[in-house]
């Protein structure tokens, strides 16, 4: 009964994180748009169409391929090599941390904060910045959860003992999926697709920022490696959900750099002391 009540505690979990994701997109949905024309299209709904034929170009297309194969290859028993790398070989054990499991609902609740503040100011250039963040973020939740209902994966720790002596000696358990069955199922990780469609959609919306484009990745990459280390999920859980919130989150930010720019302007110039300082000037 205690492992019972464990695991369905964790589904509960699951439960929760997609339906907050879905909470959130209807609150961004239900936010009013204001300073129109001017804010035009800086919305988290606008440029759709745009981000779905972005979409099936053959980057997005080969990534999004990449990652529903990925577990075909990595079930053959490099997950559960992976998971015992990191749970026996490793510093890693259940739930290490909250911090990476606790970053996309704090970065989804602060996007969406921020963009309501950024309306109330009537700041257009901020909308800009957060809208593709958010429609990737609100795309990729939808996709995920999908999926995680239609596999139907296991869990690495799905319904044992985390304190068991032998809770690593199930091969197996890299190899049980149940489609429509489980409920919220591990395949892909969210947590890690949800923070590359973030990471993507800001670099590809921004691409005048220059390798500061690239400053959601290494937080995307921590979160992974929470998922990793903290035996949440397996290995190809977690790159099944980069490569997919890559191929999301490059699409979307894509269409809102092809049809709107920044407002500002990017100034780098040499320190005397040694070394570079950066300014970016924007209007609000």
């Amino acid at each position: 009964m205690c492992l019972a009540g464990r695991y369905r505690r964790q589904r509960a979990l699951s439960g929760r994180v997609f339906g907050l994701g879905v909470v959130l997109g209807a609150l961004a949905t239900a936010l009013p748009a204001r300073a129109e024309p001017f804010c035009a299209e800086t919305n988290p709904w606008s440029r759709l169409p745009s981000s779905g034929e972005n979409f099936v170009r053959p980057v997005p297309l080969t990534l999004t391929a990449l990652a529903i194969v990925t577990p075909f290859g990595f079930t053959t028993g490099l997950d559960h090599e992976l998971r015992l790398v990191a749970q026996r070989d490793s510093f890693g054990e259940p739930k290490l941390e909250p911090g990476s499991v606790w970053t996309p609902y704090a970065l989804g609740a602060g996007l969406l904060v921020g963009y309501g503040v950024s309306i109330a100011l009537d700041s257009c250039a901020a909308q800009r910045v957060l809208a593709p963040i958010l429609q990737a973020g609100f795309l990729t939740y939808g996709v995920v959860g999908i999926l995680k209902l239609g596999v139907g994966r296991q869990w690495p720790n799905g319904g044992k003992n985390p304190s068991a002596p032998d809770r690593l000696d199930h091969p197996e358990d890299a190899r049980d999926y149940a489609p429509f069955q489980r409920g919220v199922g591990a395949w892909p990780s969210g947590h890690t697709a949800v923070m590359f469609a973030s990471a993507a959609a800001f670099r590809a919306s921004n691409p005048e920022l220059g390798v500061l484009s690239f400053l959601g990745y290494p937080l995307a990459l921590g979160v992974a490696g929470g998922m990793w280390f903290g035996d949440h999920h397996w290995a190809s859980d977690i790159v099944s959900g980069a490569l997919l919130g890559e191929a999301i989150g490059g699409s979307v930010g894509k269409s809102f750099s092809e049809a709107l720019d920044v407002p500002g302007l990017l100034l780098v110039s040499p320190l005397a002391g040694g070394g570079f300082g950066a300014q970016w000037s924007t209007l609000w």
